[in-house]
């Protein structure tokens, strides 16, 4: 017998049981990426993961090269990719909350001539999936897929407000040794912003911009997504000059729609 008579091919289905596992290992690290909330070192992803290092390595440098990962050079920790959130834009967009609020925000903007975003939580905050001008556009210096802060957003004060404290309590501890503000400021920022029902910053991320931050919840009460408004007008969200109240009952109506 020839020795090309001797090769005995692998079956198609163990190939198929190959191809499988792969993806099985590859979720169980982006899973452990996730559930981990920041960049992280090998070691950490290979604990979680429950993989031995060499191995979460090996898949590692393939989701690198895929875009569902990314590493930083000089650290050399690893962290969600483009394309990962590309897939995570994608399937939010399909939550019919997420779409409704979408077409609000671009109403909301055309009607009262503004530029807002759409932001919903990811693993280091509030991230913008949407943007829309409604009137002449605001030049920003964040763009679509961009993380806010917490303390100093709107957005993120809505965040911060609305999400359990184990949620933001990392992301706060780093932001904080930058901000003239306390532990206490913060909590007391928190109850204000439940209070009155939105967050707001006049400059205090980007000079000459006012902001302010609606929450929308989903039928379990919790926190889905927020809805943003910007304006170089200092009184363009002033209590009582109707902008703020018009835009607050029209993001409330999504969460209750029967409002």
């Amino acid at each position: 017998m020839g020795t090309g008579a001797a090769m005995i091919e692998k079956p198609a289905t163990d190939n198929r049981r190959s191809s499988v596992q792969s993806v099985d290992t590859a979720a169980r690290i982006l899973s452990a990426m996730c559930d981990l909330r920041h960049a992280a070192p090998l070691k950490d992803i290979s604990e979680v993961s429950g993989l031995q290092t060499a191995k979460a390595h090996r898949y590692l440098t393939s989701l690198v090269a895929s875009g569902l990962a990314s590493q930083d050079r000089a650290s050399g920790r690893y962290s969600l990719g483009p394309m990962a959130l590309r897939l995570g834009v994608t399937a939010i967009s399909a939550n019919d909350l997420i779409r409704r609020a979408s077409a609000a925000l671009c109403e909301l903007c055309v009607a009262h001539r503004t530029s807002g975003h759409l932001a919903v939580w990811g693993d280091h905050g509030p991230v913008l999936i949407r943007n829309e001008h409604g009137g002449p556009p605001i030049i920003l210096t964040v763009g679509l897929g961009a993380t806010m802060p917490l303390v100093r957003s709107a957005s993120g004060q809505v965040f911060l407000a609305h999400l359990p404290r184990r949620a933001t309590e990392t992301i706060v501890a780093r932001e904080l040794p930058a901000l003239d503000i306390s532990a206490a400021d913060v909590e007391d920022l928190c109850a204000r912003t439940r209070r009155q029902g939105y967050g707001e910053t006049d400059e205090g991320l980007v000079p000459g911009l006012f902001a302010v931050a609606f929450p929308v919840f989903g039928i379990d009460g919790n926190l889905q997504c927020t809805l943003s408004f910007i304006s170089t007008d200092a009184g363009f969200f002033a209590p009582g000059q109707g902008h703020l109240e018009e835009l607050r009952d029209a993001v409330r109506k999504l969460s209750d729609p029967k409002i």
